[in-house]
């Protein structure tokens, strides 16, 4: 029969991965919006043109929440949540490193697909991490994250830009997206195999 929920400490720290990659990829999201002015005063563009640095991230977002959530259905949640993180990660160094606005508007679309792949499979993780009888507090923690991270994003952002270049938003993005998936790869729970599937 299926385990109900993940063992202590590995519990923990499955959900200290959840919350992380769930910071990072709402957080990134709301950030942009500060910096574009400074963009469109550096690469001289009209800012009506720097609002696809927003939508790009926002409509790869929408679009591929539903597919890469039945992709975690026949591929594993962990997988896809794992890929994600991964593909935001590279993402986001092609936005830090980006050339140009059309450049960096693709770099945004891919962290958008890579955040799809984290957000759609959020919900069906805490369900296998957290026991039946305590599944509440896990969706609870978990939508309180977001609201947090929701409003402290532009915070952040504004602390970051007064300081110094937008690009320093995406600096930090690669290497918590590697401790991550280097965490998650340890700690997220694996598919359950029925007893169909062990005899075969």
């Amino acid at each position: 029969a299926p385990a109900d929920g993940l063992p202590q400490p590995q519990r923990n720290i499955a959900m200290a991965v959840i919350l992380l990659g769930l910071v990072l990829c709402v957080m990134d999201s709301t950030m942009m919006n500060m910096a574009l002015p400074q963009v469109a005063r550096q690469w001289q563009v009209d800012p009506a043109q720097t609002l696809w640095v927003v939508n790009a991230n926002q409509i790869a977002s929408l679009v591929l929440l539903l597919p890469l959530a039945a992709l975690g259905d026949r591929m594993g949640y962990r997988r896809v949540y794992l890929w994600g993180m991964v593909v935001f990660g590279v993402a986001s160094v092609g936005a830090l490193l980006a050339p140009s606005l059309q450049w960096l508007i693709v770099a945004r679309a891919l962290q958008g697909l890579g955040a799809a792949g984290v957000l759609s499979v959020n919900a069906s993780l805490v369900r296998m991490i957290y026991p039946r009888g305590q599944l509440g507090q896990g969706m609870a923690l978990n939508s309180l994250t977001v609201a947090l991270a929701f409003v402290a994003g532009p915070a952040v952002a504004a602390a970051v830009i007064s300081l110094g270049d937008w690009r320093w938003l995406f600096a930090l993005h690669l290497p918590m997206a590697l401790m991550v998936s280097w965490l998650g790869l340890r700690a997220l729970p694996r598919p359950v195999q029925t007893s169909e599937q062990v005899q075969r």
